[in-house]
């Protein structure tokens, strides 16, 4: 048996050495970090840069290093890699800085990219399958793409999708590309001088006789370990043959050696053996809070009937105290509307009374009617009928919804106003006079406002003559002040009158508010006792109450 196993590894060893390996042409390297973003810098990626390319340059890599550059430079720096890499050998491309993805392209984010939206991604930052498309044109033997970019989107917030980190980008033939975390996953910046995934790189990529994908094997099991299986490094790979990146075994594994061979077998099947029990552990941690998952939805949903049956509860009492109330409620309106019917029969017996009395022949009879039938301010105090307690306060926008519809003015001194139409939109009342086109021609309404209970009108009243001057001139002639031609009669402004009205919401009765009406243009004050008119809003759009 012994025999049996050092005869299958001198066979094994014997295959490694004689088996292809790749680039052995030249090897060149292009490496860029950004890390001078303006918005959402990033600490390491330059220092990053700087590292790989020395590590590289003693590797016997032709670097060309970038740092801190903008999109027009990135560009030309891949342009002059492709062209380098036309000459064959090996390319290798190492990005360490923002990356995103839209709509599962993968950009490489530039410093002083304007990235407002989704859209501007295309036009601000470098496409990484550009990189992948300058190695398929030089047609070189070996590629490989590094990408330490799985950093947070700093534009998440700009962005419609929610995606993490890098999209997954399928390595084309020969070529292998390396991301810092699997895709769609988040990367860490790393707390030293150096990321995360780059400090195991720079580690493990030096170590001689071992080929490319086990070095990115020993970089993902020491960043699992390190992150708690959080971050896990991901590769895409198309490459046949091996390529040592820090050289070839020195010499080939003779008998002699075999025992330390198989101890190098056996540190690679534990490494191995530990990165299954790594996944494994990743995939029970993920049943396990999926099921946590599942019972806290169902505790919710509980917790929620729950709830709600007890806000059923504790609101049963308050919801038949309102229906009582509503009842309460409802019968005064009854009554009040009882009475205003009563109040507005008396009102219209009074008028009768007032216009029977002006026909009357007789003085001694219109002072009998008055005598007999005292007015409503004739009453003594005593006999009247005890006020009503003001309203409760409403909201205002309970307010100007009772106000919506159309009001007639009535004044004590018969002044002649259009009809007002009032309209509430949202916390503001908005009002238009209608009636009779030759009155709402004079009339132009300046104010309208809702305050301390008070309805606030403020109207413009012009002159007839101002919206007649043909029958201004007309009226001239006929007096004899027509002007010759080639005179020009000269007129200082036509004087308005300007009358502020204010409804008592407060004292309003059915469809009727109290009002109160003054002059307050430049001509009543000069006269030293501006005139005052009382009077009454009534509904007169058939709509009941206020």
């Amino acid at each position: 048996m012994r025999t049996t196993t050092r005869l299958i590894l001198a066979l094994a060893a014997l295959f490694l050495l004689t088996c292809p390996a790749l680039a052995s042409g030249g090897r060149y390297a292009l490496v860029i970090g950004n890390s001078a973003y303006k918005d959402k810098p990033l600490k390491n990626p330059a220092n990053d840069a700087k590292d790989m390319a020395k590590t590289l340059q003693r590797l016997g890599f032709d670097v060309q290093l970038k740092t801190d550059v903008a999109q027009r430079d990135m560009e030309e720096a891949i342009r002059e890699f492709g062209l380098r890499l036309k000459r064959g050998g090996v390319g290798l491309f190492y990005f360490a800085g923002h990356g995103v993805q839209v709509q599962g392209v993968n950009y490489l984010v530039p410093v002083g990219a304007k990235i407002s939206s989704e859209s501007d991604a295309k036009f601000e930052c470098v496409d990484a399958g550009r990189v992948l498309g300058k190695m398929e044109d030089a047609g070189n033997e070996l590629n490989i793409v590094i990408l330490d970019a799985c950093r947070n989107n700093p534009f998440a917030r700009s962005f419609r999708s929610a995606e993490s980190g890098l999209a997954r980008m399928d390595a084309p033939t020969g070529s292998i590309v390396a991301y810092a975390t699997a895709p769609n996953s988040v990367a860490s910046d790393g707390k030293g001088a150096n990321g995360m995934y780059t400090k195991y790189l720079l580690q493990n990529i030096t170590t001689p006789g071992i080929p490319i994908e086990e070095v990115f094997k020993r970089v993902r099991i020491g960043v699992m370990s390190e992150t708690g299986k959080k971050q896990v490094p991901w590769e895409s790979s198309s490459i046949a043959g091996y390529f040592y990146v820090a050289g070839q075994p020195q010499q080939p594994m003779s008998i002699s050696s075999q025992q330390s061979a198989g101890q190098s077998t056996a540190a690679q099947r534990q490494q191995e053996q530990q990165l299954k029990e790594y996944i494994a552990g990743l995939e029970a941690e993920k049943r396990q809070v999926e099921q946590e998952r599942v019972e806290l939805e169902r505790r919710r949903q509980q917790l929620d009937q729950e709830a709600a049956k007890k806000l059923a509860e504790s609101q049963a009492p308050q919801e038949k105290r309102l229906r009582e109330q509503s009842a309460i409620l409802e019968a005064e309106r009854r009554k009040l509307e009882q009475e205003r019917l009563a109040l507005e029969a008396a009102r219209r017996e009074s008028e009768r009374q007032k216009t029977a009395q002006a026909k009357a022949p007789s003085a001694s009879v219109g002072q009998q009617a008055s005598v007999d039938t005292p007015m409503p301010w004739q009453v003594p105090q005593q006999q009247r009928p005890a006020a009503r307690p003001a309203p409760r306060a409403d909201d205002r926008a309970t307010v100007l919804g009772r106000l919506a519809g159309v009001w007639r003015f009535e004044t004590d001194g018969n002044w002649n106003f259009p009809m007002l139409q009032l309209k509430p939109g949202g916390d503001t009342l908005y009002g238009t006079l209608v009636g009779e086109q030759r009155i709402v021609n004079r009339v132009e309404l300046t104010g309208l406002a809702v305050e301390d209970g008070n309805l606030h009108v403020r109207l413009d009243l012009k002159r007839p003559e101002q919206d007649q001057p043909e029958l201004r001139r007309l009226r001239d002639l006929l007096n004899g002040r027509g002007q010759t031609r080639g005179q020009t009669r000269s007129r200082g402004p036509v004087p308005v009158r300007t009358v502020e009205c204010v409804g008592n919401l407060g004292g309003s009765q059915g469809g009727e508010i109290p009002l109160v009406c003054e002059r307050v243009d430049e001509a009543a004050k000069a006269q030293g006792t501006p005139r005052k008119e009382t009077g009454r809003m009534l509904r007169a759009d058939g709509q009941r109450g206020y």
